[in-house]
């Protein structure tokens, strides 16, 4: 049965290329967005899964870069019972970094730029984080303080109360060697780096191994309220560090009770925010491929419907022979089966290759395309060409011999 679905296939091949090819690219589509999605969930989750400190953010704003809290939180926040440290940071995309890049400057480069170059600029842009030093110095689950390098590495030291009002930053190593020195070595500490139209002095050289805190530029916060002309008193947020860390979440409802527009919870909760947003682009991603799904299918659909209204007199001969309707049926299904399989195997091989070729050009970053997304995707497109096979099949199933004789006649 299925060696004769594949030959009727087979002897038909720009008919079949068509419809393999219409539902491979719903296939192709699906494995691309949503290996795009994994991959943003993974980075996410590998970066904040280990912080337990308090962020607090003005309400409904879903990252410190878009925060903004009046000068009086910090006052507020350590009035709160349970609070012991409360740590005022600004947040902010960084100005060009020895005269390129900056949030724009990626942005542009993804589009100008050279596939490789582009894909880069769209992981490398930098953010600039001001502390207030003295208050940071008070965390005991401070990240960037523990990740300096040791010395035997040129790491340096963190900021300290003595760097409050000067252009010293620590940086990170990825920093470092992605705006290198005239010569191309990495930047090391004593060297400077520009920012914007100001010269800064390298204090320090830290390595979290997570592609989000390694792209952060950390300086005293009144120097980067001055480098991003800001208000003398702004704040996107603050790090909040709870006397008892068994206590966090107590403390965070607490924060929010007392004062009103903030939002305040466990900085490792911040991958059920960003799983929540992507939960929510899943799902429209889901929308969109269903769409593209159903119209290859209905190409399927027509292609076997053209294909059992050539072939009633071959239809009629089976039956003459001894086919029973449902031989026919389990014939044409299979073929419809076969289309499916086809789209399914050729767009997992194509989203492979893709992915592949795609994540040797991205660095801290990568698309993860799982064998069980790859899976999914083939019983999908199996399952669709399967259904949409049935009417066609259906119909080619009901052609008796003297149908086949009357159509050959008239024909």
């Amino acid at each position: 049965m299925w060696t004769f679905a594949w030959q009727n296939l087979v002897t038909r091949p720009t008919r079949t290329t068509l419809a393999v090819l219409g539902l491979t690219i719903p296939v192709l589509a699906f494995l691309g967005l949503f290996s795009v999605s994994r991959g943003i969930r993974h980075l996410m989750g590998d970066t904040i899964s280990g912080l337990q400190n308090l962020m607090v953010l003005r309400e409904n704003a879903p990252v410190p870069v878009l925060s903004d809290l009046p000068p009086e939180t910090g006052e507020q926040l350590r009035k709160v019972p349970g609070v012991r440290v409360a740590a005022a940071e600004v947040w902010k995309v960084s100005p060009p970094i020895d005269g390129r890049g900056g949030g724009l400057g990626a942005a542009i480069g993804m589009l100008t730029k050279p596939k490789e170059e582009g894909f880069r600029s769209l992981f490398n842009i930098i953010a600039v984080e001001g502390i207030d030093i003295a208050e940071h110095a008070k965390l005991t689950r401070a990240s960037f303080a523990k990740a300096i390098l040791p010395k035997s590495r040129g790491g340096g030291r963190f900021l300290d109360e003595g760097d409050v009002g000067k252009p010293n930053v620590a940086i990170s190593t990825k920093i470092a060697r992605e705006y290198p020195n005239a010569d191309g070595t990495p930047k090391k500490v004593g060297q400077t780096l520009r920012l914007g139209n100001r010269d800064f002095q390298i204090v320090g050289l830290f390595e979290t191994g997570s592609m989000v805190l390694d792209a952060t530029i950390v300086m005293d916060i009144g120097v980067s309220r001055e480098l991003l002309n800001l208000n003398p008193a702004a704040v996107s947020a603050y790090t909040v560090e709870p006397t008892s860390m068994a206590e966090g979440d107590l403390v965070g409802e607490r924060i929010e009770q007392a004062i009103s527009g903030v939002r305040a919870q466990r900085i490792a909760q911040f991958s059920l925010t960003v799983g929540s947003v992507m939960g929510k682009l899943d799902m429209f991603l889901l929308l969109a491929v269903a769409l593209a799904m159903l119209v290859g299918a209905v190409g399927i659909a027509n292609t076997m419907l053209m294909s059992t209204s050539e072939r009633y007199v071959e239809f009629g001969v089976m039956r003459t022979n001894g086919w029973t309707r449902r031989n026919v049926l389990m014939l044409v299904t299979a073929e419809s089966a076969l289309l499916g399989a086809l789209s399914g195997l050729l767009g997992g091989a194509l989203a492979a290759a893709a992915v592949f070729g795609v994540n040797r050009f991205l660095v801290g970053f990568s698309l993860d395309l799982s064998p069980g997304l790859l899976a999914a995707s083939l019983a999908g497109a199996l399952s669709i060409a399967t259904l949409a096979g049935l009417y066609p099949a259906w119909r080619a199933s009901r052609m008796t011999p003297m149908d086949a004789i009357r159509h050959s006649v008239a024909g």
